[in-house]
C-alpha cells in the first residue's frame, strides 16, 4: 500500500475531511436526482401532449399549449416538479380524462386518457435513472 505522504491527514482532522468529502458527494448526488426528477417531468409532458386531444375549433391547440411544469426547490434538500394545466384550460382536464355527456344531454364522449399515460411515462423514466444513478436493477 503506497500512501502519498503529501495527502496524509492527521488523525485529529480525519472527522473534519471525511466529512467534507461526504458534503460534495452527497451535492454531486443531488445533482444527479435534480436531473432525474426533470427528465421525468419534461417525460410527463411530451407524453401528455402526445396522447392529449386536439380540437377542431378556432382555438386549436390551446388545451396543449396550457402544459405546465413548475419546478423548484420547496425546501433544503426537497425538490420537486409538478405537472399541470395551466388555468383556464384546466377546466378541462377531468372532461377529457372521464368523458362527459355532450351539450345536448343525448350523448356522450370517450374519455382520452392522456394524464394517465404521462404519469406512468414519468414514473418509468425516473425508475430508469435512479437505478442508473444507483447501480440497481
Amino acid at each position: 500500500m503506497n500512501i502519498n505522504a503529501a495527502r496524509a491527514i492527521p488523525p485529529d482532522q480525519l472527522g473534519l475531511a471525511l466529512s467534507e468529502v461526504l458534503l460534495e458527494w452527497a451535492d454531486v448526488q443531488e445533482k444527479e436526482f435534480v436531473k432525474a426528477i426533470d427528465e421525468a417531468a419534461e417525460a410527463c409532458n411530451q407524453t401528455a401532449k402526445q396522447y392529449a386531444p386536439v380540437s377542431k375549433r378556432r382555438r386549436a391547440g390551446t388545451y396543449r399549449n396550457s402544459f405546465a411544469i413548475d419546478k423548484g426547490w420547496q425546501e433544503r434538500h426537497h425538490y420537486a416538479a409538478e405537472w399541470h394545466v395551466e388555468a383556464p384550460e384546466y377546466r378541462l382536464t377531468h372532461l377529457l380524462e372521464n368523458g362527459h355527456l355532450t351539450r345536448d344531454g343525448t350523448h356522450r364522449t370517450k374519455a382520452v386518457k392522456h394524464i394517465k399515460y404521462g404519469r406512468q411515462i414519468a414514473e418509468q423514466v425516473l425508475d430508469e435513472r435512479l437505478a442508473g444513478l444507483w447501480g440497481g436493477s
